[in-house]
Formats: structure tokens, C-alpha cells, sequence
């Protein structure tokens, strides 16, 4: 027998039962604050299509369907799908990344539906596939890093919070600890054994315990944020203003050279313009994310094998986002090799 469920109030469902923790990863885990974030957007997405429409979405259930029902459903979902695609791209301007990304995101609820809620939902979720491009992250080399840290003249001309998010910025590209795991960092968090310092703090994202050595230079800026009266390393400063000050910093740092930035939109490949309608330049690129992917691939190209690497990092075997980090620090090793081969021979 054929019945319908209403999608908004499934979906609504799927959501409360991720923040509750009855729903969870395959590895048992919480789901993440920051994907439950993008279940909630795509809420509001799901709401102001219906409304735009003037349709209502639902989903039939049932244990069996005839060859004509099933025809007649994976129609009715293509046709949402083409509908939605053009909703996301025409009234926000969505390029085909995130599009993708709110794809898979519906992909993963009907999988739910099926396999943990044990609805006979008949999965069409190759009607919500579509190509899923990834761009190679701009980042900082090991020589702009470097003169991050020894440039006192830059220091000296930096504000005191612009001084102290530089701070934070290098202890990040040491560490390659996310945002709000950095920014949570405790003093109690700093070890010492022997003559040497580590830092030894659980991820909140994967929950992995890391123990990372820290340099001397790390510790000359550990002691210039113990002055803090609480137990917090670092002063809190929000991820937006945090973005803000870096972008200034390696203004002032000379990091202007261009480097375009392009995605895709309806398949084409477009270059994204800055608010002022300029180029990017590499400092518009650097964000609090760009500290993680410098410190990866900071010590891959420093010949620190993957394994290691990757259990500091907190990345699964196999992960197809740490192999992205693999190859932009092959193509940087490429060009070191290149310039050494200009140097010898040319």
C-alpha cells in the first residue's frame, strides 16, 4: 500500500536526532556542530523553495512499488532536482561546489531514512548526483611562513590585536589544529618533558588526542599569552574578525601577489571577483582554515611521511581530503625541484 510522508517534517526530524546525538556517524560519533549547521541552512533552503513553488514536497513509503509508480516517482524527483538546482543558482547565485555539497546533504538524509528509520523509501539518489569539484587551496610557503615569524619590523608595526592574531596565526600553522580547537586552547595544554615543550589537546571535530612538539619560537609566543588572567592561552577573538586581521596582516606583509580565484558556475569555470570587483590577491585567500593547510603541508614537504602527518592531523587512512593536501605539497616540492635544477644547470 502507498503512503506519503511530508519531506519538511522528516527532514526537521533527521535534524533534531543529529543535535540530540541519536543520530551519529558510522564510528559512533556525534555529528559535528558545524554539519549540523549545514543541515539547519539547507532548512531554510528546503522552506523558501517550497514557498517560491507553491508546492509542498513529500516522499511516498511503500513496500512494494509497481514499475509505473516507480516511474512516476523517480520523475517527480528529477524534476524537484532540476528545479532545485535553478533555485540555488538563480535566486542565490550558488556556484556548482555548493550546490553539490546540498546534494549530498539530501543524499545522506534519504540514506537515513532508509537505514536507520527503516522506511521502504525508494532511493533515488543517483537523481541528486552531480559533479564535485575541488580547488587546490592557496597557501602560504615555507619561506613566507618563515618570514611571518623572524619579520620583528612587521611585528613592530602591527597593532597589539593585530599583534596578537599574528600570534595565534603561526602557533595555528604549527599545530594544524582547527579554529576552535586552537582557540580553545588551554594553558594546562602545554606539556614539558624534559627540555622540550608539547601540546597535547583532544580535537573536538574527530575527538583524536594529539601530542605535537612544539619549536623555541612556539614558546616565546606561550609566553607572551600566559599574561592572561584566565586559564585560556589565547584571548578570544571571533572567527570573522580573526579572517579581518589576518587578510591586513599579510597585506602589510606583502603577500599581493595575484592569484585569481575560479569556480565553477553551471559548468562553466568563472573567475570570483573581490567586493571591490578586483582579482584576488594571496593575502584575500589566507582565512583561520589556511593554518591547518599550511602546517600539513608544511611538513609533508618537509619529508615528514604521510602516516605521521596524518595521525597529527587527525585524518582517517585513506582520506580523500588529506591526499589533497599530498598533492599540493608534491606540486611545492616540484617547484623547489625545478628552481634547484635552474640553479645547477642553467
Amino acid at each position: 500500500m502507498e503512503k506519503k510522508i511530508v519531506f519538511i517534517t522528516a527532514f526537521e526530524s533527521f535534524i533534531t536526532e543529529s543535535i540530540n546525538g541519536k543520530r551519529r556517524t558510522s564510528s559512533g560519533k556525534r555529528i559535528g556542530s558545524e554539519t549540523i549547521k549545514q543541515y539547519q541552512v539547507l532548512h531554510k533552503y528546503l522552506l523558501q523553495f517550497e514557498q517560491i513553488n507553491q508546492l509542498s514536497l513529500r516522499i511516498v513509503i511503500s513496500n512494494g512499488l509497481s514499475r509505473k509508480i516507480y516511474i512516476r516517482e523517480r520523475s517527480y524527483w528529477q524534476k524537484i532536482r532540476r528545479k532545485m538546482e535553478r533555485f540555488l543558482r538563480c535566486d542565490f547565485n550558488c556556484f556548482d561546489v555548493y550546490i553539490a555539497a546540498v546534494f549530498k546533504m539530501l543524499r545522506t538524509f534519504f540514506n537515513y531514512l532508509r537505514g536507520e528509520k527503516g522506511l521502504p523509501v525508494p532511493l533515488f539518489n543517483k537523481v541528486f548526483n552531480c559533479p564535485n569539484y575541488i580547488y587546490p587551496p592557496v597557501i602560504l610557503d615555507n619561506n613566507q611562513l618563515r618570514l611571518l615569524v623572524e619579520n620583528t619590523e612587521l611585528r613592530r608595526r602591527l597593532m597589539l590585536p593585530f599583534r596578537k592574531s599574528l600570534d595565534i596565526f603561526i602557533l595555528g600553522c604549527i599545530a594544524g589544529l582547527r579554529y576552535n580547537d586552537l582557540i580553545n586552547l588551554r594553558k594546562t595544554d602545554i606539556l614539558r618533558f624534559n627540555k622540550s615543550f608539547f601540546l597535547e589537546v583532544g580535537t573536538q571535530k574527530t575527538g583524536t588526542y594529539v601530542t605535537i612538539p612544539l619549536p623555541e619560537f612556539a614558546m616565546t609566543i606561550i609566553e607572551r599569552q600566559k599574561k592572561l588572567k584566565n586559564n585560556f592561552l589565547f584571548e578570544k577573538i571571533s572567527n570573522a574578525h580573526f579572517n579581518i586581521h589576518l587578510k591586513k596582516i599579510m597585506e602589510l606583509a606583502g603577500f599581493t601577489e595575484l592569484r585569481p580565484k575560479y569556480r565553477h558556475q553551471n559548468g562553466k569555470l568563472v573567475e570570483i571577483k573581490t567586493k571591490t570587483g578586483t582579482s584576488y590577491r594571496l593575502c584575500d585567500h589566507i582565512t583561520s582554515h589556511s593554518m591547518r593547510r599550511i602546517a600539513i603541508t608544511s611538513l609533508l614537504t618537509a619529508g615528514v611521511p604521510e602516516q605521521v602527518v596524518r595521525k597529527l592531523s587527525g585524518h582517517a587512512a585513506g582520506s580523500k581530503e588529506f591526499y589533497r593536501y599530498v598533492t599540493l605539497a608534491q606540486g611545492y616540492s616540484n617547484r623547489e625541484i625545478s628552481q634547484a635544477q635552474g640553479k645547477i644547470f642553467g
